[in-house]
């Protein structure tokens, strides 16, 4: 009872700190004792006495004195004389606005979880900032000493600018549904769906849509990053990247009001154009564009203040960004003929806008000197470009000198194409500015899209300088036309495939998306009069769409489908078309969403007579099998199966393109073995027994290669049939020894060994898995030494054999694993054979084994193997870095010895790991496990009452770490062990009811309440206490907030 008093008294203020969630902070009326720090520190024995004896006892016990129900305490800003505040500081901020970003962003269906938790996000955020600036709690209005000492992290500004960022589109178009016709919200949502790709696309403006009663609507995703990056700035130097990302985002949004300016849909009442509509559209684009200007402004500023680093260079896409959507605004204004005239001014600044940011580029951005060796003034701009400066677009040759010398300074060997005849050509046109595009797309730098969009614009200029009357001229004085270079449906294509290809260009499939719709506009005034996009053309933007990881970049592409589909472009779509689509979603791992678009292009395939319609081809079969092997939808190995049977049966109606080949086979079996459904590897070694006798009575020939037989054994692995896994691999010896003139005949490599070992790992019977994986193993080494093979046994070998003794149990396991890490050390790190060098995953196999035996030399040992694998890291050997799952093993290990001090020992360990990660390792992070593992050393400590005083301690400092942590936050599992650690170490008495009092409520406000929280509250308190604790009702029906946040398995180490 002693021992329990003096450990109470010791933590008095601390703890509150240390254990009670920001809600339970408590301001009492009475006298309590002040603390500057809020770490634990223990007192002395006389001072611990004394502060039992003057009665001040802590705010944690303070607070678990309050007999209302948890539920209302918890919701409650002021007891009578005891006031409870909700301060979100930066000892757990970080962590939680990480988790809410997470774990909202994972559910891709559900966008208002997804916005609600970003939304809780900012305000715990907001309420920092507004907590670090007054010096106090906003709900203390006597004032208050509370006062976050950490600065919340500049990765958490990342992570929620970029959670913001993440949602759908600011701009909404939300029309109210007619009640005289249900099916108008349908009319509308495809009119302008498809009005917008036309006016994208270059294929004209949409249809009118009536308005009725429509609303216009900007949830300013943009404007919402924008606040939160000027906070950002108060604190730390934000990246480059994040301004560029929000920028673009303005960007994005201002020339979506344009589209919807400019579109002839928005009648009122009478019939008449709705000006005031039309012009809050415009009002919006240009305070979007007004926000992305002030941002780079912000970025040159901050370029300028760091000495000009590069990092801190603003991203050339920004500009580009900027001048487009400016130059935009212009063009807006000037092909309206509606706002009478009140927006020529705007018309005036932005173009005037857009030559200063020509200029600005060249200042902050040049690409060369000053000067070129002529003297030419590179920063003068021709006031039309992006790259482009004025003296290279003096003539047609000095621009694609320009552009080659670009080309040739990132690639010395580039080497321009020359003439038809293999000579420099005295005059240039078309071919010459396509091939240097062409180059463009195939030596892909940051400058590509811009650059090619540039020669793409100048290319157009020259046709437009060429008027009827100068050519006459022309003629005339020479008596031949010269060669202009027009143009033509090849530049466009090329300038789209730089456009694909350019790295960084964050917005590259829009971009790709504006040269289509500027394409339009040079039809309609009859400068590229005959110019018209193909298929190639639609196929690229699709794959620009394809390759942005973009969220929505599917249902994007899609759309571009579903518009080729209605045959109002003049271009269909192809085979190329559907199965660039259906690998969008394949990349998201949508099978299903592919498997529409392939049952769309079928059956599209059956209408009509024509022949030109595409057909599904074995192409567009293995992009939705693909999509449903790396997948995670349920069921995706029975469909797989059923679309192989389905290419099976349109091959025998004739579908020539339709023929399953070898890897189509692979992806079905890979899908069997990553779905894990009953029998699957059964069913992935039958597919292959059909590969194997294709040859002979079969029409489609199919050869199992190498990765077929290997992704089987995987499978066979997965399930732990090892018997079927090393007839398999006997089988692939056998097929290897016959020489075939018609097939290669798979041979087994080192990962067909490692997935017999595998399989053997997870054998029910430990004492026969052992003996076959030495078979095995020894049998490798023995047909190596003898030349019977050219497979040696390397990394992934021994680990795999390692990883089945530490799972054996035998009593040999710890010598034998032990003997073969040591075999690794010397011929891999000492010796210098890179195939046989341990890892990470080697050392981390070997600490398992120790961890699972029970001997007593298990500490010792894994202590010792911890320091080898930390001294080879420090020499170089970058292999072995200690990684956060071996420091977790051995923590685990010494608690569950029977060593003397094992919980200062455990936190010994965890602060070489932190001190591992705070000097640069990143794999050396502590995880909640790492913790968990501490608390369970301090928890199963025994010894006399000293021993149990200084575990007692470790566990509270641990328990304060964890909760103080900028990126971890307690699970369910720690604090259950916290109260194990409580219940082994103090004494019953009304003080340790009052500390689990407060424990609780904090798990409770976590959400964290789990079975382990529950049994172990039940071992510890009394039944009266229990249930008071939980309000009275049974352990099922508790409220789902106070388990909210368990994850029931994170409380094993192993995976």
């Amino acid at each position: 009872m002693i021992l329990a008093q003096l450990l109470v008294a010791s933590m008095q203020a601390e703890l509150a700190s240390a254990l009670l969630p920001p809600s339970l902070h408590i301001i009492s009326s009475k006298p309590v004792h002040s603390f500057s720090s809020s770490k634990i520190t223990v007192p002395t024995q006389r001072e611990g006495f004394q502060c039992c004896k003057n009665d001040k006892i802590s705010f944690l016990l303070e607070a678990s004195r309050d007999s209302r129900p948890i539920s209302e305490n918890l919701g409650t800003k002021n007891h009578g004389e005891v006031k409870v505040f909700e301060p979100d500081g930066a000892t757990s901020i970080s962590a939680r606005i990480s988790d809410l970003i997470k774990v909202n962003s994972s559910s891709t269906m559900d966008v208002l979880t997804q916005e609600k938790g970003i939304e809780q996000a900012e305000q715990l955020l907001m309420q920092w900032v507004e907590d670090y600036r007054s010096g106090r709690n906003p709900d203390d209005s006597n004032g208050s000493n509370y006062r976050a000492e950490e600065i919340v992290g500049a990765d958490t500004f990342d992570t929620l600018i970029k959670g913001i960022l993440t949602l759908p589109s600011s701009f909404q178009n939300i029309p109210k549904i007619d009640a005289e016709n249900e099916s108008f919200m349908g009319r509308v949502e495809k009119n302008v769906l498809h009005g917008e790709l036309r006016s994208l696309l270059g294929k004209g403006k949409s249809s009118s849509v009536k308005k009725a009663n429509q609303i216009v609507e900007m949830s300013s995703k943009s404007d919402r990053a924008t606040s939160v990056l000027d906070l950002m700035e108060s604190f730390h130097e934000p990246s480059v990247d994040i301004y560029d990302a929000i920028i673009a985002s303005h960007g994005t949004d201002a020339l979506d009001c344009l589209l919807y300016f400019t579109a002839q849909q928005f009648p009122n009442a009478t019939g008449d154009t709705d000006a005031d509509a039309q012009q809050e559209y415009f009002d919006r684009a240009w305070k979007s564009a007004k926000s992305a200007l002030q941002l780079l402004n912000r970025s040159e500023e901050l370029y300028r203040e760091t000495g000009k680093l590069s990092s801190r260079l603003p991203s050339i896409s920004s500009y580009v960004t900027m001048m487009d959507v400016w130059k935009a605004i212009a063009v807006s204004v000037e092909q309206s003929d509606r706002d009478e005239g009140r927006n020529d001014h705007k018309r005036d600044e932005a173009m005037e806008i857009v030559r200063n940011l020509r200029k600005r580029r060249l200042e902050v951005y040049s690409l060369e000197s000053n000067n070129d060796d002529n003297g030419n003034d590179l920063t003068e701009t021709s006031g039309r470009f992006n790259i482009l400066p004025m003296w290279a677009t003096k003539s047609v040759d000095s621009v694609l000198e320009f552009a080659r010398d670009l080309i040739r300074e990132d690639f010395p060997t580039y080497q321009p194409k020359r003439d038809f005849s293999g000579e420099i050509p005295s005059k240039v046109g078309t071919w010459h500015f396509n091939q240097v595009i062409f180059d463009l797309g195939e030596y892909p730098r940051s400058f590509s899209g811009p650059l090619a969009q540039d020669l793409l614009e100048f290319m157009v200029l020259k046709v437009k300088e060429e008027s009827p009357a100068m050519n006459q001229r022309v003629n005339a004085r020479l008596g031949a036309k010269p060669i202009v270079p027009k143009p033509n449906t090849d530049t466009i294509n090329a300038v789209l495939k730089a456009w694909m290809v350019t790295p960084g260009a964050i917005d590259s499939a829009r971009r790709a998306e504006a040269v289509l719709a500027q394409l339009a506009t040079w039809q309609a005034d009859g400068t590229l009069w005959g110019v018209n996009p193909d298929i190639v053309s639609y196929n690229t933007c699709i794959n620009c769409w394809k390759e942005s990881g973009m969220p929505g970049a599917a249902e994007r592409a899609t759309d571009i489908l579903t518009l080729l589909e209605d045959e109002t472009t003049g271009v269909f779509p192809d085979v190329v078309t559907y199965a660039s689509c259906m690998a969008a979603w394949a990349a998201l791992g949508a099978g299903r969403r592919a498997e529409e678009i392939l049952l769309r292009m079928y059956k599209r395939s059956l209408q009509g007579s024509s022949s030109s319609l595409p057909k599904p081809s074995t192409r567009c079969f293995n992009a939705v099998l693909l999509a449903y092997a790396n997948g995670k939808e349920g069921g995706r190995g029975k469909r797989a199966l059923e679309l192989l049977r389905f290419m099976e049966r349109l091959h025998s109606e004739g579908y020539e393109d339709v023929v399953p080949d070898t890897y189509t086979f692979n992806i079905v079996m890979k899908a069997l073995t990553n779905c894990g459904e009953p029998g699957a590897a059964q069913k992935a070694r039958q597919l292959l027994h059909r590969m194997e006798e294709s040859n002979s009575d079969s029409d489609i020939q199919l050869n199992p290669d190498l990765l077929s037989y290997n992704t089987v054994l995987d499978a066979f692995a997965k399930e732990g049939d090892a018997v079927s896994a090393e007839m398999l691999l006997n089988e692939m010896h056998s097929r290897s020894s016959k020489r075939s003139k018609s097939a290669v005949i798979a041979k087994p490599d080192t990962y067909s060994y490692t997935s017999v070992l595998n399989a053997w790992a997870k054998h029910e019977d430990k004492a026969l898995a052992v003996k076959k994986a030495e078979d095995l193993f020894n049998e490798l080494e023995r047909k190596y030494a003898a030349g019977g093979t050219d497979v040696r046994a390397d990394s992934s070998v021994y680990n795999a054999l390692i990883n089945c003794w530490a799972k054996s149990g035998d009593r040999k396991a710890l010598y034998r694993v032990t003997q073969l890490l040591n075999l690794m050390e010397e011929l891999g790190l000492q010796g210098g054979d890179s195939n046989v060098e341990p890892n990470s995953r080697t050392y981390c196999a070997v600490l398992d084994a120790l961890s699972r035996s029970k001997s007593w030399k298990a500490v010792p040992q894994s202590l010792e193997i911890l320091t080898r694998m930390e001294e080879f890291y420090s020499e170089g050997h970058e292999c072995v870095r200690p990684c956060a799952r071996a420091y977790s093993i051995v923590i685990s290990t010494i608690a569950r010895s029977k060593k003397k001090d094992k919980a200062q020992l455990a936190q010994e360990i965890l602060h070489r790991m932190e001190s591992e990660y705070r000097k640069g390792n990143d794999s050396a992070r502590p995880t909640v496990y790492s913790y968990n593992a501490v608390l369970n050393a301090a928890a199963f400590t025994n010894g006399d009452e000293m021993e149990q005083e200084q575990a007692f301690k470790v566990a509270c400092l641990t328990f304060d770490e964890l909760r103080n942590s900028d990126y971890l936050r307690p699970s369910h599992v720690s604090y259950g062990t916290f109260l194990k650690a409580i219940n082994k170490l103090m004494p019953e008495s009304d003080v340790r009811n009052d500390l689990v009092k407060g424990l609780f409520r904090r798990c409770c406000r976590d959400g964290q309440v789990g079975d382990l929280v529950l049994r172990s509250m039940k071992s510890l308190t009394t039944p009266d206490l229990y249930q008071s604790l939980l309000e009275g009702v049974v352990d099922y029906g508790l409220p789902k907030s106070w388990s909210a946040n368990v994850r029931e398995r994170d409380s094993g180490l192993r995976s």
